[in-house]
């Protein structure tokens, strides 16, 4: 596969959705504020995983809009890898898992990279270039979302 045609295919949930649509913006703030994450930090994440796109499916078959796998979905909620897509399971999975995550590590930047390359990778040192770059791209959406408001 090209350059171009791999691009466009992780591009392709924010692609076809790209905006976030009012009920989704209001779960987000709920579930987030539930799980005492900065809003803003959850919506970044699920703007990069999915572009706010439920039907969203990743190259390794991560699902919905916070993109998870069926494993790390069911140790996260204990509900059934089938319910990735719905839209508000998803958010306040999102929001549950970058809270424990933030808990395992006590930094938010570390939080960020478990959340894409997965915690052994974190406490090992081993973070990937890619998850770094995952990591800028999230807090610069997020700074993004913080000037304008959302």
């Amino acid at each position: 596969m090209g350059r171009l045609a791999a691009l466009l295919l992780l591009l392709a949930p924010a692609l076809a959705c790209g905006h976030i649509p009012h009920d989704l913006w209001h779960l987000t703030w709920r579930h987030a504020r539930a799980w005492g994450v900065d809003p803003y930090l959850v919506a970044a994440v699920v703007w990069v995983e999915s572009g706010y796109c439920p039907q969203a499916v990743g190259w390794a078959g991560e699902v919905g809009l916070g993109q998870f796998m069926p494993g790390t979905w069911t140790r996260t909620t204990g509900a059934p890898p089938e319910w990735r897509a719905h839209p508000e399971w998803a958010l306040w999975a999102t929001a549950k898992h970058l809270r424990e995550l933030y808990l395992a590590t006590g930094d938010w930047r570390k939080a960020l990279a478990a959340y894409n390359a997965g915690l052994g990778a974190v406490r090992s040192g081993r973070i990937p270039a890619s998850t770094e770059r995952y990591v800028e791209r999230v807090l610069r959406v997020y700074r993004g979302f913080l000037r304008g408001g959302g």
